[in-house]
């Protein structure tokens, strides 16, 4: 779980997913207000885990049921958003992803 640079306080899985659900880039400590980034590794970590879904659409070229296709979307969908904030890990700068 994440923790916040300022306050060092852990965020629950339930605050980051909350935190998480916005487009913007900064979350917000539910703590002690202050904006926080998340790390360059940890935004890596979660692009390697979006294949994990996109996967699934590899198996379309083998002839393999569309259930079982759509299904491996839906439970990678769940388990990248479910592992998401173990691997968030904040910053109180902003680091780019390249």
């Amino acid at each position: 779980m994440p923790t916040c640079q300022h306050c060092h306080q852990k965020w629950t899985w339930k605050q980051t997913m909350k935190r998480t659900a916005t487009i913007d880039t900064a979350y917000i400590c539910p703590y002690c207000g202050e904006k926080q980034y998340a790390t360059k590794k940890s935004n890596i970590q979660f692009s390697l885990l979006m294949l994990i879904p996109l996967a699934g659409m590899l198996l379309n070229f083998f002839n393999i049921s569309p259930w079982f296709i759509f299904s491996w979307l839906i439970l990678g969908s769940i388990a990248i958003f479910s592992l998401f904030p173990a691997v968030l890990k904040l910053t109180s700068t902003e680091e780019f992803f390249f």
